[in-house]
């Protein structure tokens, strides 16, 4: 037994290097936009573009080139690129005959655009943020469950398929979270009718979330009104409780559209997710002390190895003792303690312990640690 757990002890400090790190949430580090031709001058506009596309996506912050030191880092977008590659252009879509001649006028005199996909480097982004005092937005992100619904003359109807205006799933895409739609099946009928997802029944909505899976859903709800605007509003709630302090969510805004009312929910949500999860990294990294128990076994390591690699805020973790079936960890993370502990209590595997043995915590040889915070876990995964 002591020999593995001097193996455990080398292959954990070994292993939870920086490049290890993984992300939950894909493509927070690519970004494609259009620019009007392939010149060198357009490139470095697009290289620029996408970059500050990037910086939303990863800060939480939609108002990100407003930040200083940002727009001279925008100039200088190709320092932090990997790769980039024209897409090809998507076939025009003919204007229907009953298109205003105006409308149509405008779409012909449209100059063209070229899709510019540009692919950056994490650590240097990460390292961008860090210079500029930028929040940080974990990659570790909720998932969502979104209704759509529209009131109409005839009733309430959920809005999918070919009916659902793109911009709600590109306006997901931009802000990085990660989102399903439901299959709208029998299941799904049964569970839900568009009038109680409409009149926000909490009870029929969670009952219907339970198959998939989700962290939190969304409605997002409206109806046109007689002078052309859309107003409407998103209800936000979920498994896990209250969110912000709150039980739910709810906002209610006017637009002149259905996919401006769509986009404009998103960001708002979005911003309430940042606003709660993303951090500042501190100067001097304050220190995490997790007691983990029930790691019998070098696949149970493993698996909690690339689970602690994988989260942002951790600079660093040491293993000060393993005793059976317990490590105690000591990590060095770069934010607030409860955006780590929000981590950890999101994650299926661990089980919080809510009595701490303090023998455990301060084990003989270890020393006492001020700024530490001690939290005790149990590993859940199969032996």
């Amino acid at each position: 037994m002591k020999f593995i757990s001097q193996l455990l002890l080398i292959t954990f400090v070994v292993s939870l290097a920086p490049q290890a790190l993984a992300v939950t949430v894909e493509g927070l580090y690519s970004a494609t936009v259009e620019v009007v031709d392939q010149s060198s001058v357009q490139r470095q506009k697009g290289f620029s573009l996408a970059l500050a596309a990037v910086l939303i996506k990863t800060t939480g912050a939609k108002d990100i080139i407003t930040r200083p030191g940002v727009s001279q880092a925008l100039t200088q977008a190709s320092n932090y690129m990997v790769k980039y590659a024209y897409l090809p252009q998507p076939e025009p879509q003919p204007e229907p005959l009953s298109a205003p001649d105006s409308e149509r006028l405008e779409i012909e005199q449209r100059p063209p655009s070229f899709p510019l996909s540009v692919q950056f480097a994490k650590a240097t982004v990460d390292e961008l943020m860090r210079t500029l005092d930028l929040p940080i937005w974990p990659a570790n992100r909720p998932e969502l469950l979104v209704w759509v619904v529209e009131q109409t003359a005839s009733g309430y109807r959920f809005v999918e398929g070919a009916n659902l205006p793109p911009a709600l799933q590109s306006r997901f895409r931009q802000r990085g979270l990660s989102f399903q739609l439901p299959l709208y099946d029998l299941g799904d009928q049964l569970a839900l009718s568009s009038l109680a997802a409409w009149s926000l029944n909490q009870q029929q909505l969670q009952d219907a979330a339970k198959r998939y899976g989700v962290d939190y859903w969304l409605v997002l709800r409206y109806s046109q009104l007689a002078s052309g605007a859309v107003r409407g509003s998103w209800y936000l709630a979920g498994h896990k409780g209250n969110f912000a302090g709150q039980s739910a969510l709810l906002n209610t805004l006017q637009v002149a559209s259905s996919g401006d009312f769509l986009s404009a929910s998103v960001d708002q949500v979005a911003d309430r997710f940042a606003g709660q999860m993303a951090y500042f990294a501190d100067a001097e990294a304050d220190l995490f002390r997790l007691v983990v128990e029930n790691i019998g076994s070098f696949a149970a390591f493993t698996q909690l190895n690339s689970f602690l690699g994988g989260l942002e805020i951790v600079n660093s973790v040491k293993v000060r003792s393993i005793d059976g079936e317990t490590l105690v960890l000591d990590l060095a993370t770069e934010g607030k303690p409860r955006v780590l502990l929000r981590a950890l209590n999101k994650e299926p595997r661990l089980s919080r312990v809510t009595q701490l043995n303090d023998d455990t915590a301060q084990s003989p040889g270890m020393l006492s640690l001020p700024r530490a915070s001690v939290e005790h876990f149990r590993w859940r995964a199969a032996r």
